[in-house]
């Protein structure tokens, strides 16, 4: 991949990332129809804002579909609340913490895919996130989803304890599998 195509891709993913969170601050439609129209909304709100100039028609299209996907098959269940969006720790930022109750915390990485390089490509992120987590949460954080919107069934759960598991194979909860 080129090193245009590599930011064309990194700039979508931040504008995907825009929507999601725009989408869990109003709350998130029940209703799929709804939540589609709901999803358009921010997406043309973004991009206005934030517009894209290169292949903007497929950036949109590509942005929509990846939050689309994630408010679909990676939301969690109603019993684990949002705490935060673009979550600000040191230098870089969590893209969405969620909270079970007072069992404990959980980070969502949002990655339009694993890709050829899999997860070793963002290795480095995770365990930072991996450390903000057991600095900030202890006994009480619960790990890291990386949601590979585009490719969900590659999508792994990194507990604390250093395992790696598929997350439709996860044990946490049925409430964080892939739907």
């Amino acid at each position: 991949m080129s090193s245009k195509q590599q930011t064309h891709q990194m700039t979508v993913g931040d504008r995907a990332h825009r929507i999601v969170a725009a989408t869990l601050i109003e709350g998130v439609e029940s209703e799929r129809h709804a939540r589609t129209l709901q999803v358009i909304r921010h997406a043309r709100a973004i991009f206005a804002e934030h517009p894209i100039n290169y292949r903007s028609r497929e950036a949109l299209v590509d942005a929509v579909t990846a939050a689309g996907v994630y408010l679909s098959r990676f939301l969690p269940g109603p019993s684990w609340k949002m705490t935060g969006v673009e979550v600000h720790s040191g230098r870089f930022r969590l893209d969405i913490v969620y909270k079970l109750g007072r069992t404990g915390y959980l980070i969502d990485e949002l990655k339009l895919g694993v890709g050829r390089s899999g997860e070793s490509a963002v290795q480095k992120q995770i365990d930072r996130y991996m450390k903000v987590g057991k600095d900030r949460w202890g006994a009480e954080f619960l790990g890291v989803r990386l949601c590979a919107v585009h490719e969900p069934y590659q999508s792994r759960l990194h507990s604390p304890d250093g395992t790696i598991e598929l997350l439709a194979k996860s044990e946490l909860s049925e409430e964080l599998w892939v739907r």
